[in-house]
Protein backbone atom coordinates (compact mmCIF):
# COMPACT_ATOMS: atom_id res chain seq x y z
CA UNK A 1 0.00 0.00 0.00
CA UNK A 2 0.75 3.33 -0.97
CA UNK A 3 2.45 5.92 1.89
CA UNK A 4 0.32 8.36 2.95
CA UNK A 5 1.80 11.91 3.32
CA UNK A 6 0.66 12.32 6.85
CA UNK A 7 1.92 9.08 8.22
CA UNK A 8 5.36 9.66 6.59
CA UNK A 9 5.52 13.19 8.23
CA UNK A 10 4.02 11.86 11.57
CA UNK A 11 7.67 9.87 11.52
CA UNK A 12 9.72 12.73 10.64
CA UNK A 13 10.87 15.06 7.70
CA UNK A 14 9.60 14.69 4.21
CA UNK A 15 11.75 16.44 1.46
CA UNK A 16 10.47 18.05 -1.45
CA UNK A 17 11.26 19.24 -4.87
CA UNK A 18 12.36 21.97 -6.52
CA UNK A 19 10.94 24.95 -9.13
CA UNK A 20 9.37 22.68 -11.95
CA UNK A 21 8.99 26.44 -13.63
CA UNK A 22 12.16 27.72 -13.27
CA UNK A 23 14.38 24.60 -14.12
CA UNK A 24 12.52 23.49 -17.52
CA UNK A 25 12.74 27.23 -18.49
CA UNK A 26 16.57 27.18 -17.67
CA UNK A 27 16.65 23.51 -19.94
CA UNK A 28 15.27 25.75 -22.93
CA UNK A 29 11.59 24.31 -21.89
CA UNK A 30 8.43 26.54 -21.34
CA UNK A 31 5.21 25.30 -19.57
CA UNK A 32 2.65 24.01 -20.56
CA UNK A 33 4.33 23.16 -23.81
CA UNK A 34 7.02 20.72 -22.13
CA UNK A 35 4.00 18.54 -20.89
CA UNK A 36 2.48 17.94 -24.18
CA UNK A 37 5.36 18.37 -26.95
CA UNK A 38 8.81 16.73 -24.73
CA UNK A 39 7.12 14.67 -22.04
CA UNK A 40 11.11 13.02 -21.87
CA UNK A 41 12.23 16.42 -20.81
CA UNK A 42 9.25 16.86 -17.99
CA UNK A 43 9.98 13.13 -16.51
CA UNK A 44 13.88 13.98 -16.85
CA UNK A 45 13.47 16.91 -14.37
CA UNK A 46 11.71 15.14 -11.95
CA UNK A 47 13.53 12.25 -12.24
CA UNK A 48 16.69 14.62 -11.22
CA UNK A 49 15.23 15.43 -7.82
CA UNK A 50 13.67 12.60 -7.39
CA UNK A 51 17.44 10.78 -7.55
CA UNK A 52 18.93 13.58 -5.57
CA UNK A 53 16.41 12.89 -2.29
CA UNK A 54 13.08 13.88 -2.81
CA UNK A 55 10.40 11.77 -1.35
CA UNK A 56 7.36 13.71 -2.75
CA UNK A 57 7.32 15.26 -6.46
CA UNK A 58 5.20 17.92 -7.33
CA UNK A 59 3.68 17.45 -10.87
CA UNK A 60 3.84 20.27 -13.38
CA UNK A 61 0.35 21.34 -12.77
CA UNK A 62 0.57 24.79 -11.90
CA UNK A 63 -0.68 27.74 -14.05
CA UNK A 64 -2.62 24.98 -16.07
CA UNK A 65 -6.20 25.53 -15.18
CA UNK A 66 -8.55 25.74 -18.08
CA UNK A 67 -8.39 29.44 -18.41
CA UNK A 68 -4.70 29.56 -18.21
CA UNK A 69 -4.02 27.06 -20.73
CA UNK A 70 -6.54 28.51 -22.98
CA UNK A 71 -4.52 32.02 -22.47
CA UNK A 72 -1.39 30.14 -24.12
CA UNK A 73 -2.22 27.65 -26.65
CA UNK A 74 -6.30 27.54 -26.68
CA UNK A 75 -5.39 23.90 -24.98
CA UNK A 76 -8.62 24.57 -22.54
CA UNK A 77 -9.98 21.12 -23.82
CA UNK A 78 -6.82 19.43 -23.15
CA UNK A 79 -6.98 20.30 -19.64
CA UNK A 80 -7.96 16.50 -18.54
CA UNK A 81 -5.08 15.13 -21.15
CA UNK A 82 -2.87 17.46 -19.91
CA UNK A 83 -3.39 17.10 -16.34
CA UNK A 84 -3.34 13.50 -16.44
CA UNK A 85 0.02 13.53 -18.72
CA UNK A 86 1.95 15.39 -15.92
CA UNK A 87 0.61 13.66 -12.63
CA UNK A 88 2.20 10.47 -14.75
CA UNK A 89 5.23 11.18 -15.93
CA UNK A 90 6.29 12.59 -12.18
CA UNK A 91 5.08 9.01 -11.03
CA UNK A 92 7.12 7.40 -13.98
CA UNK A 93 10.10 9.24 -12.89
CA UNK A 94 10.15 7.80 -9.82
CA UNK A 95 8.75 4.14 -10.24
CA UNK A 96 5.90 4.84 -7.80
CA UNK A 97 8.39 5.31 -5.35
CA UNK A 98 7.79 8.95 -4.16
CA UNK A 99 4.66 11.00 -3.56
CA UNK A 100 2.88 12.94 -5.98
CA UNK A 101 1.13 15.89 -5.88
CA UNK A 102 -1.10 18.08 -7.90
CA UNK A 103 -0.72 21.75 -7.93
CA UNK A 104 -3.88 24.24 -7.63
CA UNK A 105 -3.25 27.96 -8.03
CA UNK A 106 -5.01 31.60 -7.98
CA UNK A 107 -7.26 31.38 -10.87
CA UNK A 108 -5.69 34.80 -12.74
CA UNK A 109 -6.24 34.59 -16.40
CA UNK A 110 -4.03 36.98 -17.32
CA UNK A 111 -0.32 36.78 -16.08
CA UNK A 112 0.57 35.19 -12.85
CA UNK A 113 -0.17 38.72 -11.41
CA UNK A 114 -3.64 38.88 -12.55
CA UNK A 115 -5.94 40.15 -13.27
CA UNK A 116 -7.94 37.46 -11.33
CA UNK A 117 -11.37 35.27 -12.16
CA UNK A 118 -12.04 35.24 -8.16
CA UNK A 119 -13.13 38.31 -6.55
CA UNK A 120 -14.28 38.26 -3.12
CA UNK A 121 -17.12 40.27 -3.68
CA UNK A 122 -18.28 39.15 -6.41
CA UNK A 123 -20.64 35.80 -6.56
CA UNK A 124 -20.63 34.96 -10.19
CA UNK A 125 -16.45 35.32 -9.97
CA UNK A 126 -16.44 32.95 -7.31
CA UNK A 127 -18.10 30.38 -9.20
CA UNK A 128 -16.67 30.56 -12.02
CA UNK A 129 -13.33 30.32 -10.04
CA UNK A 130 -14.58 26.82 -8.17
CA UNK A 131 -15.55 25.25 -11.51
CA UNK A 132 -12.33 25.92 -12.59
CA UNK A 133 -10.95 24.24 -9.73
CA UNK A 134 -13.52 21.67 -9.78
CA UNK A 135 -12.46 20.58 -13.20
CA UNK A 136 -8.77 20.77 -12.48
CA UNK A 137 -9.42 18.59 -9.40
CA UNK A 138 -11.35 15.72 -11.00
CA UNK A 139 -8.65 15.08 -13.42
CA UNK A 140 -5.84 14.76 -10.72
CA UNK A 141 -8.32 12.33 -8.83
CA UNK A 142 -8.48 10.08 -11.87
CA UNK A 143 -4.62 10.29 -12.36
CA UNK A 144 -4.89 8.70 -8.33
CA UNK A 145 -2.72 11.73 -7.42
CA UNK A 146 -1.55 11.66 -3.77
CA UNK A 147 -1.79 14.73 -2.56
CA UNK A 148 -4.09 17.77 -3.78
CA UNK A 149 -1.35 21.34 -3.29
CA UNK A 150 -2.90 24.44 -3.58
CA UNK A 151 0.37 27.06 -3.60
CA UNK A 152 1.60 30.72 -3.63
CA UNK A 153 -1.81 31.86 -3.10
CA UNK A 154 -1.61 35.95 -2.30
CA UNK A 155 -4.96 35.95 -0.89
CA UNK A 156 -6.75 34.18 2.18
CA UNK A 157 -9.90 34.30 1.04
CA UNK A 158 -9.23 32.67 -2.25
CA UNK A 159 -7.05 30.22 -0.69
CA UNK A 160 -9.77 29.44 1.93
CA UNK A 161 -12.56 29.03 -0.97
CA UNK A 162 -9.80 26.43 -3.10
CA UNK A 163 -9.38 24.46 -0.14
CA UNK A 164 -13.37 24.09 0.21
CA UNK A 165 -13.09 22.46 -3.02
CA UNK A 166 -10.14 19.95 -2.25
CA UNK A 167 -11.98 18.52 0.62
CA UNK A 168 -14.55 17.54 -1.15
CA UNK A 169 -12.44 14.91 -1.77
CA UNK A 170 -10.28 12.18 0.39
CA UNK A 171 -6.96 12.86 -0.39
CA UNK A 172 -5.00 15.36 1.96
CA UNK A 173 -4.32 18.80 1.08
CA UNK A 174 -1.31 21.02 1.49
CA UNK A 175 -2.62 24.48 1.33
CA UNK A 176 0.99 26.94 0.56
CA UNK A 177 0.55 30.29 0.33
CA UNK A 178 2.68 32.98 -0.90
CA UNK A 179 5.97 33.33 1.18
CA UNK A 180 5.07 36.74 2.29
CA UNK A 181 4.85 38.36 6.04
CA UNK A 182 1.41 39.68 5.36
CA UNK A 183 -1.03 38.72 2.00
CA UNK A 184 -2.63 41.12 -0.20
CA UNK A 185 -5.78 40.96 1.62
CA UNK A 186 -4.14 41.62 5.05
CA UNK A 187 -3.57 38.48 6.43
CA UNK A 188 -0.38 37.27 8.49
CA UNK A 189 0.90 34.01 8.38
CA UNK A 190 -0.36 33.26 11.70
CA UNK A 191 -4.01 33.94 10.25
CA UNK A 192 -3.54 31.90 7.19
CA UNK A 193 -2.70 28.85 9.02
CA UNK A 194 -5.44 28.77 11.84
CA UNK A 195 -8.23 29.45 9.10
CA UNK A 196 -6.64 27.16 7.07
CA UNK A 197 -6.47 24.25 9.96
CA UNK A 198 -9.93 25.34 11.27
CA UNK A 199 -11.53 24.59 7.69
CA UNK A 200 -9.88 21.24 7.07
CA UNK A 201 -6.40 21.75 5.89
CA UNK A 202 -4.33 18.85 6.75
CA UNK A 203 -0.38 20.80 6.10
CA UNK A 204 -0.45 24.27 5.87
CA UNK A 205 2.60 26.70 5.03
CA UNK A 206 4.62 28.99 2.90
CA UNK A 207 5.53 28.69 -0.71
CA UNK A 208 8.36 30.98 -3.11
CA UNK A 209 8.02 34.86 -2.02
CA UNK A 210 11.47 34.77 -0.19
CA UNK A 211 14.99 33.20 0.18
CA UNK A 212 15.23 31.12 2.76
CA UNK A 213 16.31 34.02 4.53
CA UNK A 214 13.42 36.20 4.02
CA UNK A 215 10.83 33.34 4.68
CA UNK A 216 12.18 32.51 7.95
CA UNK A 217 10.07 34.39 10.70
CA UNK A 218 6.50 34.02 8.76
CA UNK A 219 7.23 30.38 8.51
CA UNK A 220 7.84 30.38 12.35
CA UNK A 221 4.60 32.37 12.72
CA UNK A 222 2.51 29.35 11.38
CA UNK A 223 4.39 27.25 13.23
CA UNK A 224 3.57 28.57 16.38
CA UNK A 225 0.31 29.03 15.53
CA UNK A 226 -1.37 25.32 14.78
CA UNK A 227 -0.21 22.07 15.66
CA UNK A 228 -0.55 20.46 12.22
CA UNK A 229 1.95 19.42 9.97
CA UNK A 230 4.10 23.02 8.51
CA UNK A 231 5.78 22.82 5.08
CA UNK A 232 7.78 25.47 3.81
CA UNK A 233 9.42 25.65 -0.10
CA UNK A 234 11.65 29.01 -0.17
CA UNK A 235 13.07 30.47 -3.69
CA UNK A 236 15.98 29.06 -4.46
CA UNK A 237 17.25 33.12 -5.50
CA UNK A 238 17.56 36.03 -4.16
CA UNK A 239 14.23 37.79 -3.47
CA UNK A 240 15.39 41.31 -2.58
CA UNK A 241 18.15 43.81 -3.77
CA UNK A 242 18.55 45.31 -7.92
CA UNK A 243 17.81 42.90 -10.23
CA UNK A 244 15.64 40.61 -8.79
CA UNK A 245 13.38 40.42 -11.62
CA UNK A 246 15.58 38.52 -13.86
CA UNK A 247 16.64 35.55 -12.70
CA UNK A 248 20.66 35.42 -13.21
CA UNK A 249 23.49 33.16 -11.64
CA UNK A 250 24.54 35.96 -9.23
CA UNK A 251 21.22 35.77 -7.26
CA UNK A 252 21.05 32.24 -6.90
CA UNK A 253 20.94 30.79 -3.30
CA UNK A 254 24.07 28.34 -2.61
CA UNK A 255 23.53 24.90 -1.59
CA UNK A 256 25.01 25.23 1.42
CA UNK A 257 22.80 27.86 2.77
CA UNK A 258 19.81 25.75 1.20
CA UNK A 259 21.06 22.56 3.35
CA UNK A 260 21.45 24.62 6.92
CA UNK A 261 18.19 26.12 6.05
CA UNK A 262 17.08 22.53 6.09
CA UNK A 263 18.51 21.62 9.48
CA UNK A 264 17.23 24.82 11.18
CA UNK A 265 13.68 23.80 9.78
CA UNK A 266 13.77 20.44 11.04
CA UNK A 267 15.03 21.91 14.27
CA UNK A 268 12.28 24.41 14.43
CA UNK A 269 9.55 20.98 13.79
CA UNK A 270 8.98 22.00 10.12
CA UNK A 271 8.74 18.74 8.73
CA UNK A 272 7.51 19.05 5.23
CA UNK A 273 10.73 20.98 3.21
CA UNK A 274 11.42 21.80 -0.03
CA UNK A 275 12.31 25.03 -2.57
CA UNK A 276 11.12 26.53 -5.45
CA UNK A 277 11.80 29.09 -8.07
CA UNK A 278 15.48 29.10 -8.57
CA UNK A 279 16.05 25.77 -7.00
CA UNK A 280 17.24 23.13 -8.83
CA UNK A 281 18.20 19.28 -8.31
CA UNK A 282 21.73 20.55 -7.00
CA UNK A 283 19.90 22.34 -4.19
CA UNK A 284 18.00 19.52 -3.67
CA UNK A 285 20.91 17.26 -3.09
CA UNK A 286 22.41 19.96 -0.88
CA UNK A 287 19.36 19.35 1.33
CA UNK A 288 19.28 15.77 1.42
CA UNK A 289 22.43 15.46 2.13
CA UNK A 290 22.28 17.77 5.38
CA UNK A 291 19.08 15.73 6.04
CA UNK A 292 20.78 12.38 5.57
CA UNK A 293 18.18 11.27 3.16
CA UNK A 294 20.26 11.32 -0.42
CA UNK A 295 18.82 8.82 -2.41
CA UNK A 296 21.76 7.92 -5.35
CA UNK A 297 24.84 9.85 -3.77
CA UNK A 298 27.23 10.81 -6.59
CA UNK A 299 30.39 9.87 -5.52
Amino acid sequence: MKDNILEMLKQGVVLGDGGMIIEARWRGYDTPDVIVEHPEVLRQIHKDFFRAGSQALQALTWWTSRTQLDRRHRWGDRLGEITRAAIRLAREASGGEALVGGCLNQTASGSWTGPYIFSPDNAGSRDRACAEWDEHIAAMVEADVDILIPETFGRLDEARLCLSRCKKTDIPTMVLMGGMNRMSDGASPAECARTLVGEGADIVGLVCGHDPVGVWPAVLEMRQAVDVPIACQPAGHRRSGPNTGVLREAMIVSGKEMAEFALKAKAEGIHYIGACCGAGPEHIRAMAQALGCERYPVT
